[in-house]
């Protein structure tokens, strides 16, 4: 899948959501399996009543149909999902594409960010994933599950004072945040700097 790319625009990172996201389709996957297998054993065993013995054929039918249905929908569509998007950063801008289609496509330009945040949980490791927290003039961009969230916030920060004529204008120090850990600053104190500050950390 690829990405179009602006004249001198090249990719940084090029990632998909960390392969977590996939342990609720695996886990209907088995719940599947092991419920398709229960009722294909009541259904051959001998002792049924006489009704039950004639509809064996339609009934295993309704069951493998009902079990294809339920395998699509649970578990291959999220797979599908999960390998069609991709996360880009770029020179330019941080990009969220789900298949090929342009609404599937979200582009937040790296001149219009004002802080980025890694949200982990406490105590993890700095290949952890988590929440990358893109905080623009008046939104909030969340992006879940992205892999290594600290290491990709460093290059995402990288990739901003890499921008040529950087905006020296007011703004927050970015900062890498844990669950539950209120902001080291305000949003509204950036006013009262001079100079807007980078840093990786408070």
């Amino acid at each position: 899948m690829k990405l179009t790319l602006e004249k001198r625009e090249r990719v940084i990172v090029k990632t998909r959501a960390h392969r977590r996201v996939l342990r609720g389709p695996f886990l209907r996957f088995l719940f599947l399996l092991a419920g398709s297998c229960y009722l294909l054993g009541l259904l051959l065993r001998t002792d049924l009543p006489p009704w039950v013995v004639e509809a064996r054929p339609l009934l295993a039918a309704l069951l493998a149909v009902v079990s294809g249905v339920l395998l699509v929908i649970w578990c291959l569509r999220p797979w599908i999902r999960w390998a069609n998007s991709y996360i880009y950063l770029t020179s330019e801008r941080i990009v969220t594409k789900r298949g090929r289609r342009a609404t599937g496509q979200h582009s937040i330009g790296l001149y219009a960010i004002h802080d980025i945040v890694a949200v982990v949980r406490p105590n993890a490791p700095e290949t952890a994933p988590g929440t990358l927290s893109v905080v623009l003039a008046e939104q909030r961009f969340n992006i879940p599950h992205v892999p290594a969230v600290a290491r990709m916030r460093d290059y995402c920060i990288g990739a901003i004072t890499a921008l040529p004529n950087f905006p020296r204008v007011d703004g927050v120090n970015m900062e890498e945040r844990v669950d539950g850990d209120p902001p080291t600053r305000p949003l509204n104190e950036s006013h009262q700097q001079q100079q807007r500050e980078w840093t990786e950390h408070e």
